[in-house]
């Protein structure tokens, strides 16, 4: 068979084609994909590929997708202007079409930006999803980002000698060097995650001072206690029974500052909904 012409033409639309169906494959992987602390923690992957990986593939096929679209306009701009000018007039025929089509569009932004029903159930939808995937406690870490501070400042926020943490992951196999290397890079000596370097280290813990109902806090005693201990995937009805709260007064708190509650409401959701922090929503609860 001889050689035929390069298509310029055919060319551009296998790469639309083949952008498009990974735009596709990667938008509902991303969809599905467990959050980004429990996804670098355990170090997550599907068919191979992290959370990371499947995030540049997404965007770089949008980016070949948008240039070979580019490329589709620049070898078929004059058969599409007169397709077009073609078509105005007819198009203006269906007004209502036209109507309801541009109605569809706003309520789809409006919707994103406002997290409107019925459409904001597709989100909450995606998130039960992701946190399906958190089947155990341990799959959870400690604070956000854990696998990314260093040996010194982990074992100091965890209450674990040092010391010990380090011998302890050399005899298990891990190699280091170092107290300043990261949960992560200490983690790829073994081929594991931030949580498989937790979990030989994790029964050096030394127990918390437990914490006495009635305390006298302040705003700097609640962030030194609280900041960056899972506050946020706890229920306000799990806050007062650790701390011995009153319900009927820390509620009255909350309502006071007009932020409606319930017990089964996460911290993190509460702080979400009135657009504050976790550390805040608690201070309101701790404080009047």
């Amino acid at each position: 068979m001889g050689n035929q012409n390069w298509s310029g033409r055919a060319f551009t639309s296998l790469c639309s084609l083949v952008s498009f169906i990974l735009l596709c494959v990667t938008g509902i992987i991303l969809y599905i994909e467990p959050h980004g602390r429990v996804a670098y923690w355990t170090k997550w992957s599907f068919l191979s590929l992290e959370k990371d990986q499947w995030g540049n593939v997404h965007i770089y096929s949008g980016l070949l997708f948008l240039v070979s679209g580019g490329f589709h306009l620049y070898y078929n701009w004059k058969p599409l202007l007169k397709y077009l000018s073609g078509k105005v007039e007819t198009a203006l025929r269906y007004k209502r079409e036209l109507v309801i089509s541009s109605i569809i569009f706003i309520w789809i932004v409006v919707s994103g930006v406002w997290a409107l029903p019925p459409l904001v159930y597709v989100s909450d939808w995606g998130e039960t999803i992701k946190n399906s995937w958190v089947t155990s406690p341990d799959l959870e870490p400690p604070f956000g980002h854990a696998e990314l501070v260093s040996l010194k400042t982990f074992c100091k926020k965890q209450r674990i000698p040092l010391d010990q943490a380090m011998a302890e992951l050399r005899k298990a196999g891990f190699t280091v060097e170092n107290p300043t290397e990261t949960l992560a890079q200490i983690a790829a000596s073994q081929s594991t995650s931030g949580m498989g370097v937790y979990a030989v280290i994790k029964k050096l813990e030394t127990k918390p001072e437990p914490i006495i109902s009635g305390t006298a806090w302040t705003p700097d005693t609640i962030e030194e206690t609280f900041a960056g201990t899972g506050l946020g995937r706890k229920t306000v009805g799990q806050i007062i029974r650790e701390l011995g709260l009153d319900p009927a007064t820390t509620h009255n708190r909350l309502t006071r500052v007009n932020i409606a509650a319930q017990d089964d409401d996460k911290i993190k959701a509460l702080a979400e909904k009135y657009h504050t922090t976790p550390i805040k929503i608690l201070t309101t609860m701790l404080m009047e």
